[in-house]
């Protein structure tokens, strides 16, 4: 089950395909608009307006996220393509170094060995019950008089 607001921005999506040039339709796979057009949600009321251009208007973030999957998928020329491919490859890099796989490894251990019954041993606080209670306030009154 798809979620609402994937199924909103579908909406959007859809909306904003309903309105783009042929050219750049054609180039987007049938199964992937009729897959946006399955799961969006018909009832959805959206503010894009075909008078204002699409960079200017108010969208759902998860639609911005499909309408960028879509030109980078899609309508990017080779070029970008090839851009696009460098900028990934710099990202995972960077994420190599930043999140190495060992170390990730050794803080699971570090956490997995401390000892976290030390921090919770509390006094461990016996109530009296009702009877206990009432007798105690009884000899309590007889003392003070």
């Amino acid at each position: 089950m798809i979620d609402n607001i994937y199924r909103n921005s579908f909406r959007e999506v859809f909306i904003i395909l309903e309105n783009t040039d042929i050219d750049l339709l054609s180039k987007i796979p049938t199964k992937f608009i009729n897959f946006i057009k399955d799961n969006m949600n018909p009832n959805y009321k959206t503010n894009i307006s075909t008078n204002i251009d699409i960079d200017k208007q108010c969208l759902l973030k998860e639609t911005e996220a499909i309408i960028a999957l879509i030109y980078r998928s899609y309508w990017a020329s080779d070029e970008e393509k090839k851009l696009f491919a460098i900028s990934d490859s710099k990202i995972q890099n960077h994420n190599k170094i930043r999140y190495q796989l060992e170390d990730v490894y050794k803080i699971f251990e570090k956490k997995k060995n401390v000892n976290t019954t030390s921090n919770t041993n509390l006094p461990i606080v016996y109530k009296k019950n009702f009877l206990q209670r009432f007798f105690d306030k009884l000899i309590s009154v007889f003392k003070n008089h």
